[in-house]
């Protein structure tokens, strides 16, 4: 078995229309009828280019609905999540590729106008019948491994429920530490100093940022050593 990663241009689409803007995606879920298509998108934005990336994919032929679920803003970005519901006149490429066999790989890409997708395939010829069936503007083979291996990804649900464990308050205190240095070598901010910047005693500081780091620890731990092992 190998995989090949392909890049394509479905002119018209909203992928190609935020080409022009400073934002990568991530398509994390989706589901076809027909031609009609509801995914969940993550996006990577300039802050200042993100209401027009917003305003450009609900301005799009082929999206019906579009809904910003959640933003984060950090250094001069916004990371967002997206719902989009889209009717389409021809199929996807990601609906094509399903229907000619093919199984595809982790999540799509969209940066720069271009879907790219990572589909497993029996040998290179079997790649071969997917650039022809997919009838696009631009279809090129970016990349083929010819040893397949599954990497290691990271659990959406295992990281709903870390979230999750984490309180408002704990949320709140870590950006802090985050931003005013706190994990750099050295220190940005001692923890006295951060203490009183929340508004809290040491102690209670003390102790938020330890919750957080017994559950956040033995996670990031297991992956690395999953990793490891691939």
């Amino acid at each position: 078995m190998i995989t090949a990663k392909v890049k394509i241009k479905y002119a018209g689409d909203w992928v190609d229309d935020i080409g022009r803007y400073d934002v990568q995606c991530l398509g994390i879920a989706s589901t076809f009828r027909n031609r009609g298509f509801v995914g969940i998108t993550a996006l990577d934005c300039a802050a200042d280019e993100f209401e027009d990336v917003v305003e450009t994919i609900r301005e799009n032929q082929y999206v019906r609905e579009t809904e910003v679920l959640e933003t984060h803003e950090s250094d001069g970005r916004i990371l967002a999540t997206i719902s989009t519901h889209c009717e389409y006149t021809t199929y996807t490429p990601m609906k094509m590729i399903r229907m000619e066999g093919f199984l595809p790989i982790g999540y799509s890409e969209y940066r720069d106008g271009f879907e790219y997708l990572e589909i497993l395939a029996e040998d290179r010829e079997h790649v071969s019948r997917v650039i022809e069936a997919l009838d696009f503007e631009v279809v090129e083979i970016v990349r083929i491994v010819s040893d397949f291996r599954q990497g290691v990804g990271f659990s959406l649900l295992e990281w709903q429920q870390l979230v999750e464990t984490i309180s408002p308050d704990e949320r709140e205190l870590l950006h802090l530490a985050v931003d005013s240095d706190y994990y750099d070598i050295p220190s940005g901010i001692s923890l006295d100093d951060l203490a009183d910047e929340a508004g809290i005693a040491k102690s209670t500081a003390s102790r938020r940022l330890r919750n957080v780091e017994g559950e956040v620890m033995p996670v990031i731990t297991k992956y690395i050593q999953l990793y490891s092992k691939t």
